[in-house]
């Protein structure tokens, strides 16, 4: 009997043992799930979060008229959300006047394409549009991460939790960041025009002849025809300038080039007003002039031996 009980008594101790040794497994995974569970559901919600504002942004730029493949690469350089801040602006803006530049949105959707290979757009379209927005895993494998009883049906349960969570599925492919002149995305209204021909004007004066009006004792041009029309090709080449993407110039630094062209062109002699208005309408300053390059000694002397000759 005594044998027997030592027996019985050794598979008692190895039971509660390994009780306690369960016990201690499953007191650990509910620790691991207290912990793992939160900061799994905290970075799906996040990730959902950023795939929701990515997918908003890329919509509101093609229905901008941006294209898809120029939206998929702002976004993935982070300059998408800076461009649509004015475009947004105007569209909830009261007045009619205010408008989208078309034709600067078609050349923003060119120029960023342009020295971009197809692979690394091809990168930014699957990072936009596909690997950024695949669907999250089944709420059933949350439950089964939730009443799991070992340590291998935990980590079963959680594997596809794991793969949602990460960030890799919202990593951007590598596109520097553009620098856009966002006023090139919005058409110039009246009020802007006019305000631009008046700085311009005022710029202008001393270089289009002026004289005093004797009645009002106000600047007047001497050739206002000429000088109207060299404002009207100022205003133009001011609001192309204004209208490039990838021009970041403020309106400052413009109607200084303006001066600058202008000024060059009426110190040279040769050319009056009425050319400047009619043959120089985007300000091109003329290279200087080249007159024959002077004879060598040696054509000199051959120019007067042939003179001789033919007398």
């Amino acid at each position: 009997m005594g044998f027997f009980a030592g027996v019985v008594e050794e598979l008692g101790r190895m039971e509660d043992k390994k009780e306690r040794n369960d016990m201690f497994m499953l007191d650990l995974l509910e620790k691991r799930k207290a912990t793992v569970i939160p900061i799994l559901l905290e970075r799906i919600e996040r990730n959902k979060a950023e795939r929701k504002e990515i997918s908003g942004r890329l919509s509101k730029a093609i229905g901008f008229g941006i294209t898809k493949e120029a939206a998929a690469v702002l976004e993935s350089s982070g300059s998408l959300a800076r461009i649509l801040v004015p475009l947004e602006k105007v569209q909830q803006s009261d007045d009619p006047d205010k408008k989208i530049n078309e034709a600067g949105i078609r050349r923003l959707s060119e120029v960023v394409l342009q020295n971009l290979s197809v692979d690394k757009i091809a990168s930014a379209m699957e990072y936009a549009f596909d690997l950024g927005f695949a669907e999250d895993p089944s709420s059933d494998k949350l439950v089964e991460a939730i009443y799991a009883n070992t340590q291998e049906e935990f980590e079963g349960a959680i594997a596809p939790l794991m793969d949602s969570a990460s960030t890799g599925g919202l990593t951007a492919p590598s596109i520097r960041s553009f620098d856009i002149n966002k006023r090139a995305l919005i058409a110039y209204d009246p009020a802007d025009l006019k305000a631009a021909r008046e700085v311009i004007q005022n710029n202008l004066m001393s270089q289009l002849e002026t004289t005093q009006n004797p009645n009002t004792g106000q600047l007047q041009f001497t050739n206002p025809d000429a000088s109207g029309e060299i404002l009207n090709n100022a205003v133009n080449y001011y609001v192309e300038e204004m209208s490039d993407p990838l021009k970041s110039r403020s309106g400052a630094e413009v109607i200084k080039d303006i001066y600058e062209r202008v000024d060059a062109l009426t110190e040279d002699p040769n050319i009056d007003l009425r050319d400047i208005a009619e043959s120089y309408k985007t300000f091109k300053i003329p290279p200087p002039f080249q007159g024959p390059m002077p004879l060598s000694p040696d054509t000199v002397e051959e120019t007067i031996i042939n003179e001789e000759y033919n007398q």
